[in-house]
């Protein structure tokens, strides 16, 4: 039987990557590559720093770049909360200054490593595979995402057979019991707030003290609001992706 002409580009991309998620729901070695040659695009291409780590904002812009919108992640969630996120995926990430950083303040923008980024993209597509795979797709076909392995151009068609279809049970429940721990937590820090601040003496002149309590629940509720609604489906005005091209 002869393959028709319109199908064998994708026999060929099929055939290039292959099922690119292991058993164990790593990604193969080919995977990583691909994540790695994005994040080094991202890190050059969208709002670049003196760092290779990429930022809330390089990400912010990149999501856009494809077709999503992850603004209230990356650009209004605290920064103490993304970083909260991050180590409790287990992304590796720096701290890094402000732009407006004068050399006296401490870094606190997190920013992912490149292996980080892996870890972050990997969850984030087992979790839902319907909107990060057309993400993934149109990184390759509209940008020129380098093989860090050789140096060349990564081919341009992605195929959908290459991931899962569906998001991973597994990762799912994960996700919620994250959410309503990080929800209880921040409830005992609150609670624990509230009562030393009654406490404290009324007439005793106020100077700095330690915010911790109220600092760690600030951090668990914005934790939170992520790992209960991961892709912000709830607080979106429009939908989760737009939709500009059609999947392979």
């Amino acid at each position: 039987m002869t393959t028709e002409p319109s199908d064998a580009p994708n026999k060929e991309a099929q055939q290039y990557w292959g099922y690119l998620l292991k058993p164990d729901k790593c990604g193969v070695d080919l995977f990583n590559r691909l994540l790695e040659g994005i994040a080094n695009f991202i890190s050059t291409h969208f709002e670049p720093t003196d760092s290779p780590d990429l930022t809330p904002a390089q990400l912010a812009a990149f999501y856009r770049a494809v077709g999503g919108q992850y603004d209230v992640l990356f650009a209004e969630t605290p920064p103490s909360s993304i970083a909260f996120i991050y180590k409790s995926l287990g992304c590796l990430h720096s701290l890094q200054p402000t732009p407006t950083d004068d050399g006296y303040d401490s870094p606190t923008i997190p920013a992912l490593k490149k292996k980080g980024f892996i870890t972050w993209q990997t969850i984030q597509l087992l979790l839902c595979p319907e909107e990060h795979v057309p993400f993934l797709q149109k990184s390759v076909l509209e940008f020129d995402i380098i093989d860090p392995a050789n140096g060349k151009p990564f081919p341009k068609l992605l195929p959908k057979e290459s991931f899962p279809e569906k998001p991973d049970p597994a990762m799912v429940q994960w996700y919620e019991g994250v959410a309503d721990r990080l929800r209880k937590e921040a409830e005992a820090d609150e609670q624990r707030g509230d009562a030393a601040r009654a406490n404290v003496d009324m007439d005793e002149p106020r100077v700095g003290g330690d915010s911790s309590a109220d600092s760690s629940a600030d951090e668990r509720h914005g934790a939170e609001a992520y790992f209960r609604d991961p892709l912000y489906r709830n607080r979106r005005a429009r939908p989760t992706i737009i939709r500009t091209y059609s999947r392979q």
